[in-house]
């Protein structure tokens, strides 16, 4: 009788192979169906779509700060409406810019932690805003703005954003971003410089945001720039900047410092840009301070004081004031970021100074990266 090994139920060698085989043709085929309907792609572009909505309610939550800020009795983000809204002490703990008008309908952007101050109420008089430290800077506006109520050609000033030159007269021409020629010298404002120089932060940014699409103008120092310690030597540590009354001319400094302490100035801030003046700032508050100041040739104006005026220019018995801003024709030379095509002196100043008579506001000079005088100080530049 021939004997029969009794099948146990275990699994063979050839059928486990056989399943193998079998599992991964499924796989593969659920794979290539994956693939064909375009299914990863899909979920990819549904995360990408996902990521873009969040950004834009981000977005779109930032814009609303302040209705929010309304809506929940959050004063921190209640932006002001008008110019008395924009005087109280509130606003300096305001967390969002302000956009206001004054009584003839021109704009204005109040900066997050500022506020108005001073007896200008309408924009022809300077507009003069200060912060919780005391720092004073008065608006420049672009485009056209109205001086009385009635809305005229006759009631109208137009302050465009650009470069200018002045003639002998004072008339300006427009140049935007041509170089501009005196003599043997050349002039531009470029994005960046390979002279040593330091230009401005974002120059089209500037331009962009200055421009009366936008916030409808910028800030400048109200005064040179100034700090708490006078200065009396190249050698002095740099110091705080401010832009106090107060405080003694922020002088002795090279262009690269001063940048560097504009720029620096309020370097925390979210919500608007500090920097050292460039020629578009310049030349176009020589525009404003001369249409709407006392003196329609202020870009011919040359220095009111023939000795370093240290602190309280704004006391002096004869005071170079236009529109609440004081010394653009006077005391100090102040850099800008305009650079001077000339490998040795690269650096750009601009106004009149206590030294030299002939030296008027809309000046354009050179010097070197290294130079620091008694009568080279600068502007901070404000931009929202």
């Amino acid at each position: 009788m021939k004997k029969y090994l009794k099948n146990t139920g275990g699994i063979t060698l050839i059928s486990l192979v056989i399943t193998i085989i079998i599992l991964l043709i499924l796989a593969g085929i659920s794979i290539s169906s994956l693939t064909n309907q375009g299914l990863f792609a899909r979920a990819k572009e549904a995360k990408e779509i996902t990521e873009q909505k969040t950004s834009e309610e981000s977005a779109i939550l930032r814009e609303y700060e302040e209705q929010i800020g309304i809506a929940t009795g959050d004063k921190n983000y209640i932006a002001a409406a008008t110019i008395a809204e924009a005087q109280t002490d509130d606003m300096l703990t305001k967390k969002v810019n302000s956009p206001i008008v004054d009584a003839y309908g021109n704009k204005i952007t109040v900066p997050a932690g500022f506020k108005i101050t001073g007896d200008a109420t309408t924009v022809d008089k300077g507009i003069v805003i200060i912060d919780s430290n005391q720092n004073e800077f008065v608006w420049i506006p672009t485009g056209t703005i109205y001086t009385d109520v009635a809305k005229t050609e006759a009631n109208s000033k137009t302050i465009n954003l650009n470069r200018y030159t002045f003639d002998s007269n004072g008339n300006p021409t427009a140049l935007n971003d041509a170089v501009i020629t005196d003599g043997e010298r050349t002039f531009q404002e470029l994005v960046t410089s390979t002279l040593g120089n330091t230009t401005a932060k974002n120059i089209n940014e500037f331009k962009t945001k200055a421009s009366l699409a936008q916030s409808g103008g910028f800030y400048i120092g109200r005064y040179e720039a100034r700090t708490a310690t006078a200065r009396s030597a190249s050698e002095n540590a740099l110091a705080t900047v401010t832009t106090k009354a107060s405080d003694y001319v922020y002088n002795y400094v090279t262009q690269i410092q001063a940048a560097n302490l504009a720029r620096n100035m309020y370097k925390d801030a979210t919500k608007f840009t500090s920097d050292l003046m460039n020629s578009y700032a310049w030349d176009t508050a020589t525009l404003f301070l001369q249409t709407c100041g006392d003196n329609s040739a202020y870009s011919r104006k040359n220095s009111v004081n023939t000795s370093l005026a240290t602190t309280g220019t704004n006391n002096q018995t004869t005071k170079d004031v236009q529109c609440n801003v004081y010394d653009m024709a006077s005391n100090c030379i102040e850099w800008t970021t305009e650079t001077s095509i000339d490998s040795n002196s690269p650096c750009v100043n601009r106004g009149g100074d206590y030294d030299y008579s002939y030296s008027i506001m809309s000046r354009r000079g050179k010097s070197s990266t290294s130079i620091s005088l008694s009568k080279t100080s600068f502007r901070i530049l404000l931009y929202v």
